[in-house]
């Protein structure tokens, strides 16, 4: 482990800022991961995820890089794209050309000079830094993408980060940063991807501020090479009236943490989180959600979904917690993992703290099989097997397809999860 560490350390001092506010954060981050290191499973929250297989393995970092021109855009039907390949954004400026007037999105490398005014305030002060993977990335602020939405601007058609690696063992240390400020509106599509039996390490922190009445939605779609790792947190800061709706796929990667965390700040904030994972042979994905309700009359809402096969493996651990003075809370959390082979294991562990009186809170998790008596059902009337259970898992995920409200990604997110499952 101390091996391990002190080959990361090496590689973030190298990229230490000449801009003296964010060389003293990546400081104290580099002193932080001296002092924690890499998590273990001594580590509460990552009980049930080991991270040996990652650590037993030396991904280098190389600083914002393309190896050739890339034109590989996703394949997903929205128009207006951002290429992050091998960690460097290509094509913003054709991108920002179709965007309306005042709307900022560039590497965050540019606009750390150029607008430090807007970035600094957020940067590094979303996030809550947790543990040595966290240390890391601040240590290495430099790669990303910053997008601001000015306020009272409403983006109709959403914006798409798609992120695309293809260098073997290559280690990618992303920290996105997007404003929406006040009464603004934006669709923000978040995809990972790679070449299939790529190895490499994906490292990415998502940090979200949204304005008073302002309105953010985010998509993330993790589909990594099998072979590759993903450790991705978002942030979240919601100030008063503001909306926050999260919408998660996870299928890729041979372990991916997708980790999400909201400090709901002032009165009448919402969000909504919504996930699907379906992890299949040899594969580990790990879902980590904390939503911090610190003030009253703020609402919260979590679904998450997991479908498993062969000897694949899961961990959903969501976390609400309810301040002292924040009354009239009304926050529900819910899993529900449906197996689909004896040898797949999910670890579930919905969480209350509440520390106030007068509030609405419920969770719940499930976990079971498809059912015998609905498969022999549709037996009877015709229906094979194989053909049953598909509909069987298909109706199983459907509630949380349906809380996607573009239709476009809804019906190209089911296509997805139906190659997953084969």
């Amino acid at each position: 482990m101390n091996d391990i560490v002190a080959f990361y350390k090496e590689q973030a001092k190298k990229g230490v800022s000449n801009i003296p506010w964010l060389a003293q954060l990546q400081s104290h981050a580099l002193n932080t991961l001296d002092r924690r290191g890499f998590p273990s499973r001594h580590n509460e929250e990552w009980k049930y995820t080991s991270v040996d297989s990652l650590l037993k393995q030396s991904f280098a970092y190389q600083e914002c890089h393309s190896t050739k021109p890339q034109e590989h855009y996703s394949d997903l039907p929205i128009d207006h794209q951002l290429v992050i390949h091998n960690g460097k954004v290509l094509g913003e400026q054709e991108l920002l050309a179709k965007l309306p007037k005042g709307v900022l999105i560039m590497p965050l490398a540019v606009a750390l000079l150029e607008h430090a005014d807007l970035v600094k305030p957020h940067l590094a002060r979303i996030l809550q830094q947790e543990h040595g993977f966290h240390a890391l990335n601040t240590a290495l602020i430099h790669c990303g993408v910053f997008f601001y939405i000015p306020k009272d601007l409403r983006i109709d058609t959403p914006i798409v980060l798609t992120h695309i690696n293809d260098q073997s063992m290559q280690a990618v240390h992303l920290r996105h940063l997007i404003i929406a400020d006040k009464n603004s509106q934006v669709t923000v599509i978040e995809e990972y991807r790679g070449v299939n039996e790529c190895a490499y390490f994906t490292n990415t922190i998502t940090e979200l501020f949204i304005g008073a009445h302002a309105s953010l939605t985010h998509y993330k779609i993790q589909r990594e090479s099998k072979t590759a790792f993903h450790l991705g947190h978002i942030a979240v800061k919601q100030t008063e009236h503001s909306h926050f709706a999260s919408h998660s796929l996870n299928l890729g990667a041979a372990l991916a943490r997708s980790d999400i965390s909201i400090f709901l700040q002032e009165e009448q904030a919402q969000c909504l989180m919504n996930g699907i994972y379906a992890p299949s042979e040899g594969q580990h994905v790990d879902h980590h959600t904390t939503v911090h309700h610190l003030v009253p009359n703020c609402s919260s809402k979590q679904d998450y979904k997991g479908i498993l096969q062969g000897r694949s493996r899961a961990v959903f651990n969501g976390k609400v917690i309810v301040a002292k003075d924040a009354q009239h809370t009304d926050a529900q959390q819910q899993n529900k993992n449906l197996l689909l082979s004896a040898n797949a294991e999910i670890n579930t562990k919905p969480q209350l703290e509440i520390f106030a009186d007068d509030v609405v809170c419920s969770h719940g998790a499930t976990v079971g099989q498809l059912d015998e008596d609905a498969l022999f059902y549709l037996a009877s009337r015709g229906i094979d097997k194989l053909e049953a259970s598909r509909y069987l898992i298909h109706a199983f995920a459907a509630d949380n397809v349906r809380l996607i409200p573009n239709r476009t990604l809804a019906d190209w997110m089911s296509q997805l999860l139906t190659r997953q499952l084969g």
